[in-house]
């Protein structure tokens, strides 16, 4: 997120079941780094925390020997974050907790709480959520995938865990990897055994890179696995900031549920600073990113994420935003 931002940054660890998210919190927790988390797990969760963490615990919170807070959601994620936030003390104290770390069970899909935190206007004021990472069984990973759900864990990722790769052979991840990059072009890939990633890696904040990190073969093409495919869009054309609000808008009715995800980073004409782009189905928000460098080339990267996505609709939509 820009400096300055003050929200408290949000990451939500997905994945299929048996997949590794627990053992992969558990590692999160092991190397605090200074770091207070709160972490959120949902009614069908367990976090297998070692009890010589365990503090304190009450119905609904687990007090954490490094500062952690553990919280169990048994209702709706929104009255979660409020009593978290009733739990920091006023602004001129040390918080009790710097980041909120949630857990999803492995047959949610993230967009309802992606949905939140874009649609809440208490909880987007808040809280922002700097990535989602979903962790994929390199082992079982096949069958996974023919779940709709374990296809949208992984299409919604700003971050893709490949698990228990140990247990694959390198043609076989190397498959896996072909897979994953037709749902999720944008997604970098990170191999793990039993969760073991660099903390750097689960702190670096994701969820606005957009096409950044689409490799030169990918820069404007559309990828099919299991109904979704990706499109990505590049561009050097400054946008109209009205015209490309009525654009997302329209464009997000007409695809109506077609459309899973997009996200990225808009040119707008006259602004010093990136629009940060966020989306979850007809849900988007702009916002204020870093400011553009000097010299830097100012481009509109976006990535779309769903099923049956034209890609010559968008080009023209986003063509038709020309300021000017």
């Amino acid at each position: 997120m820009p400096s300055g931002d003050p929200r408290l940054p949000v990451t939500i660890v997905t994945g299929w079941l048996g997949a590794g998210k627990t053992t992969l919190l558990n590692r999160v927790l092991r190397e605090p780094r200074g770091l207070r988390w709160a972490v959120l797990v949902n009614e069908f969760g367990a976090i297998s925390i070692d009890h010589r963490l365990v503090l304190h615990r009450d119905e609904r919170m687990v007090q954490l020997a490094n500062g952690c807070v553990c919280c169990t959601v048994r209702g709706d994620l929104v009255e979660a974050l409020a009593r978290l936030r009733r739990r920091r003390p006023p602004w001129f104290r040390r918080p009790r907790f710097d980041r909120v770390l949630i857990e999803t069970t492995g047959l949610a899909e993230p967009a309802p709480l992606l949905r939140t935190f874009l649609a809440e206007a208490g909880t987007s004021a808040a809280y922002v959520v700097e990535s989602v990472l979903t962790v994929v069984d390199a082992a079982h990973a096949e069958a996974a995938l023919a779940e709709h759900a374990a296809q949208e864990q992984i299409a919604m990722a700003d971050l893709l865990v490949l698990n228990k790769a140990d247990q694959a052979d390198a043609a076989a991840r190397a498959r896996l990897r072909e897979r994953l990059a037709a749902l999720n072009p944008a997604a970098p890939v990170l191999e793990a055994v039993r969760g073991e990633i660099p903390l750097e890696e689960i702190l670096r904040p994701r969820a606005a890179a957009g096409a950044r990190a689409l490799p030169p073969a990918h820069a404007h093409g559309a990828h099919d696995t299991g109904g979704i495919g990706a499109v990505e869009l590049r561009s050097p054309l400054p946008l109209d900031e009205l015209k490309a609000q009525l654009w997302l808008s329209g464009a997000m009715k007409l695809m109506g549920p077609r459309l899973i995800r997009c996200k990225g980073f808009l040119n707008l004409a006259d602004r010093p600073y990136r629009g940060v782009l966020q989306g979850v189905y007809e849900l988007y928000t702009v916002e204020a990113g870093e400011p553009w460098r000097a010299g830097e080339e100012r481009l509109n990267e976006i990535v779309f994420i769903g099923r049956e996505l034209d890609r010559a609709f968008l080009e023209r939509g986003l063509a038709a935003c020309a300021a000017g």
